[in-house]
């Protein structure tokens, strides 16, 4: 390899081992960094992913070390953040992801699809709230536990929330979601919560929250919530 392109791939595998990186972003620290890119793409040094976008490629086991090591901005959300704040009681099958570029949104995409693994990409304008867990931006866990509720994730939103019991601040928690509801329907996911922390006391035989019954006139979403529970108490 020449050797410009060498001392060009060798800082950055320094500094983005492991990382997707976008040419524009590379142009800062090198003004011919799209040639560059693509000569080394071409040699087989680094990996074209799409359009504007390359990866460096460093050793990775899985898509959680592929997250630790990405260093573009995105936030672990919904089931994949409850499987971290639930002490990986759920496997995960799809990773979600919340990211503020819509290219890098994209590239996550097809760099993931060349491996065979799962994703769902959210691309929003403003970053939900977020703390540094396992070195991984991820969601907060009320949001957490909100989204998938949401979202009918209810085993993995109930998981999340009795592992966590002791450090839970449940009325706000219930606060930050009075208006959202379930989609596709009218339940309240502050009534869903509540009715999962009541099924939670019941089944435990114990006030583990303390909440009164809710009333859902949605049956179908009562069973699921039901279900869920019941099948958390048991495993948890």
């Amino acid at each position: 390899m020449e050797g410009y392109l060498q001392r060009f791939y060798e800082k950055l595998k320094e500094k983005y081992g492991g990382s997707l990186v976008k040419v524009e972003e590379i142009r800062k620290i090198e003004p011919n960094a799209k040639e560059y890119l693509n000569k080394l793409a071409r040699k087989g040094v680094i990996e074209r992913v799409r359009w504007g976008w390359y990866w460096i490629p460093d050793e990775i086991k899985d898509p959680w070390e592929f997250f630790e090591k990405d260093k573009n901005f995105k936030i672990i959300s919904c089931q994949t953040a409850a499987t971290l704040w639930n002490l990986g009681f759920m496997n995960v099958g799809t990773f979600v992801v919340k990211v503020t570029d819509k290219s890098y949104g994209k590239a996550l995409e097809e760099f993931f699809k060349k491996r065979g693994w799962r994703i769902w990409v959210e691309v929003v304008s403003k970053p939900t709230s977020y703390v540094k867990l396992n070195g991984l931006l991820v969601e907060s866990l009320d949001e957490t536990i909100i989204e998938c509720v949401q979202r009918w994730a209810f085993m993995d939103a109930f998981a999340a929330l009795y592992v966590n019991r002791d450090k839970i601040n449940l009325e706000l928690l219930l606060k930050k979601c009075y208006w959202r509801r379930i989609k596709g329907t009218n339940v309240r996911v502050k009534q869903a919560i509540e009715y999962g922390c009541h099924l939670i006391n019941k089944l435990t035989g114990e006030i583990v929250f303390s909440v009164r019954e809710p009333k859902i006139k949605d049956e179908y979403v009562k069973g699921e919530i039901e279900e869920a529970v019941e099948r958390v108490v048991e495993l948890v």
